[in-house]
């Protein structure tokens, strides 16, 4: 009989074990614990996290050089013009340039650093200067 006994003793034991360890994990699972990023039931809302900012695509920067224009005529410049070799459109490059005054002004280059420049000045006369590579000459003088 103490045979009997021991063996439904260490069998009682088990399942009460068994019992007990169901219990406590059903008590963990039974109710699923607010998620962190979950707003409070009286509380503000919950800040939704910052985005990562995505990498802008590098734009290319054209080429360009930068050249200092002189207006060592008596007569301001209205305007200068610089059209590349082989081009069609002007474009201005310098306006309103004071007589003895000058400016660095950035021009953008293409293949070639040849332009053709075209100048106004305010009394109504012209300046043109045929295939000046301005890679080169970074000095635009304009003189009478």
């Amino acid at each position: 009989m103490s045979n009997f006994h021991g063996i439904s003793f260490a069998f009682i034991a088990s399942v009460v074990g068994a019992a007990l360890l169901t219990e406590a994990v059903a008590a963990q699972t039974a109710a699923p614990a607010p998620a962190a990023n979950a707003p409070a039931a009286n509380g503000p809302p919950a800040v939704a996290p910052i985005a990562k900012r995505q990498k802008r695509p590098n734009k290319k920067v054209a080429p360009s050089v930068v050249v200092v224009v002189t207006n060592s005529r008596a007569v301001a410049l209205t305007e200068l013009d610089a059209t590349p070799s082989g081009g069609t459109l002007p474009k201005a490059i310098v306006s309103n340039l004071a007589p003895g005054k000058k400016i660095s002004v950035s021009v953008a280059t293409d293949k070639s650093c040849l332009f053709a420049l075209h100048g106004t000045y305010a009394d109504g006369s012209n300046a043109d200067l045929a295939s000046v590579d301005l890679c080169k000459d970074k000095n635009v003088n304009l003189v009478e």
